[in-house]
């Protein structure tokens, strides 16, 4: 026999709501205003007037004088030595080693023996 179950199953319910939003908002406007000012301005006034002036003037003028200088200069005497120099040298110089050589000679060696008579 098959088996059948049964399952509950809670299903949410959906409400709509209104919701009222309010929002400060500012605004700048410029308004022109008008304006007026006032400036005193002071004007010089021009008057002539005769002025003497005076410049020193500075001038610079040579004038030959005849001058005399004595200077004692010491002048070296020049003396020539004799020098000796040495330098050092190498010098190679092949010389001749007498050399010995070892040579070993066989020499027959001899050797008395006595004879022996057969009577």
């Amino acid at each position: 026999v098959p088996m059948t179950q049964e399952e509950i199953v809670h299903v949410p319910k959906i409400i709509t709501q209104e919701k009222v939003v309010q929002q400060m908002v500012e605004m700048v406007v410029e308004v022109p205003v008008p304006m007026t000012q006032e400036e005193i301005v002071h004007v010089p006034k021009i008057m002539l007037q005769k002025r003497i002036s005076q410049q020193m003037v500075e001038e610079v003028v040579e004038v030959p004088v005849p001058m005399i200088q004595e200077e004692i200069l010491h002048v070296p005497t020049i003396i020539t030595q004799e020098r000796i120099v040495q330098h050092m040298v190498e010098m190679i110089v092949e010389v001749p080693v007498p050399m010995t050589q070892e040579e070993i000679v066989h020499v027959p060696m001899i050797m008395q023996q006595e004879r022996q008579r057969h009577v």
